[in-house]
């Protein structure tokens, strides 16, 4: 059996077989924290501008795959090279599945399609890189035991959990319905939630790396699935890292660029976005510890959409530290206006757009406040009765959040890995609230 080593090799050896490359200065590292990462090797630097990975379009996977060549669909060949030697020829999924399944669940049975193929698939050199179907269950939440799960219960985590697996479940069902029946011994619900927690952790959105060209032919939307990336996915993400995704149309090439420098031994980080620790324990299974320079806790607050008032945005975020703080990078990303920062105190540690949302719902139908500014709201200029219901509204709410979180402790101490990580989210989650809570107080002073 290979070894980690030898399938990273075989891995850059078929990405440089079609033209792409990985930095001369890095090298894939591999260690029980960090998995697979890239590292600046000994005695080498990276710069500005260098490029860390360079994929060729070919070397992707997603639903492009599933239904290019197919004679019910017409697919641009701005994001590949159908005449391409190593292009193969594939057993097609039924039509009928491939036009009335979503395009990312298409793109989810496609991967198990070539998981299932091995060594004769295209893409086997990256299939087999990636954690097996037998390793999930510690890699994402949703695919946990049942056991560690619960150290998750009263956080807002456990509930998403619950509404991703319902929607797996649905997800898997009614694909299954619009493939033959040889299709279901194989293509099993095990393999679906392998192929969703592959996509979930390591996917990108195809129009922050193909050029727009590539939605021409297309029966869907650009963004309505998701793409692999092979070896271009094996950097680790820091909300920090200063990167650049670039596309060469003329190329056919997709880089990934550093914009800042690095040193001998240093990890070299890509930047999934600003995601919090919630966005990043279920999208990827891991969250950023706290420290002097970065926290990324943050808890998310849901309020009722608007159409009408034109809100449309229901998720927003209460902090450990005052948004102004300045390792409150994620939080000040979210904010509607930067002026924000210059708030009342009471209101230090939540998004604008929370209390925007609470302002209107007290005030709504009142003419004397329909022009009444963002920033107005924020620094009080309200009447003390609207500040005063707001700060009962927030109170009451967030004081529910973590009465729940503290009545549902798990009976048992942790005894492994996922626990743990649950353990240490569920504390981080009852700190946010609680400073949270202590910042409202201020209202009264």
């Amino acid at each position: 059996m290979a070894t980690v080593s030898e399938r990273y090799d075989a891995l850059l050896r078929w990405v440089e077989s079609d033209g792409g490359h990985l930095n001369p200065a890095i090298e894939i590292y591999h260690d029980e924290v960090t998995k697979g990462s890239f590292r600046v090797k000994d005695s080498c630097s990276v710069g500005v501008d260098d490029a860390i990975v360079a994929l060729p379009f070919t070397k992707s996977l997603s639903y492009l795959d599933a239904i290019r060549g197919h004679p019910a669909f017409t697919v641009s060949s701005k994001t590949s090279n159908p005449d391409d030697p190593n292009h193969e020829s594939k057993d097609y999924f039924p039509e009928a599945f491939l036009k009335e399944t979503p395009p990312h669940v298409v793109g989810r049975f496609f991967l198990i399609q070539q998981y299932l193929l091995g060594p004769e698939s295209k893409w086997w050199p990256y299939i087999r890189t990636l954690p097996q179907p037998e390793h999930m269950s510690n890699v994402l939440p949703v695919m946990w035991p049942s056991d560690d799960v619960e150290f998750l219960k009263g956080t807002n985590a456990f509930t998403a959990i619950q509404d991703i697996k319902s929607n797996l479940k649905k997800e898997y069902k009614d694909a299954s319905k619009l493939l033959p029946e040889k299709y279901h011994l194989e293509y099993t619900r095990p393999l679906y939630h392998w192929a969703y927690s592959i996509f979930t952790s390591r996917s990108f959105r195809p129009s922050l790396i193909f050029p727009a060209e590539a939605s021409q032919g297309l029966p869907c939307e650009l963004d309505d699935f998701s793409v692999l990336l092979p070896l271009y996915d094996i950097g680790n993400h820091s909300p920090l890292a200063k990167i650049a995704w670039t596309a060469d149309e003329q190329t056919q090439i997709c880089m990934l660029k550093s914009r800042q420098t690095y040193s001998a031994g240093e990890q070299v980080f890509n930047n999934y976005g600003m995601k919090t620790n919630a966005e990043l324990l279920l999208g990827y299974g891991f969250i950023l510890p706290e420290n002097d320079e970065l926290h990324n806790d943050y808890v998310h607050i849901k309020t009722r959409a608007d159409p009408e008032a034109g809100d449309l945005a229901a998720s927003h975020v209460v902090s450990l530290r005052p948004m102004a703080h300045r390792s409150s990078f994620v939080g000040r990303s979210k904010l509607l206006s930067a002026e924000s920062l210059s708030c009342l105190p009471c209101f230090s540690h939540i998004q604008d757009t929370l209390i925007a949302a609470l302002y209107e719902s007290v005030t709504k139908g009142d003419d004397e406040t329909n022009d009444t500014g963002l920033n107005k709201i924020m620094q009080g200029d309200i009447r003390k009765e609207v500040l005063r219901k707001i700060v009962d509204i927030l109170g009451s709410k967030l004081s529910m959040d973590l009465e729940e979180i503290e009545a549902t402790e798990p009976e048992y101490e942790a005894s492994n890995s996922n626990q743990q990580l649950a353990m240490l989210y569920r504390e981080q989650c009852m700190k946010v609230l609680e400073n949270t809570l202590r910042s409202l107080l201020t209202a009264d002073d």
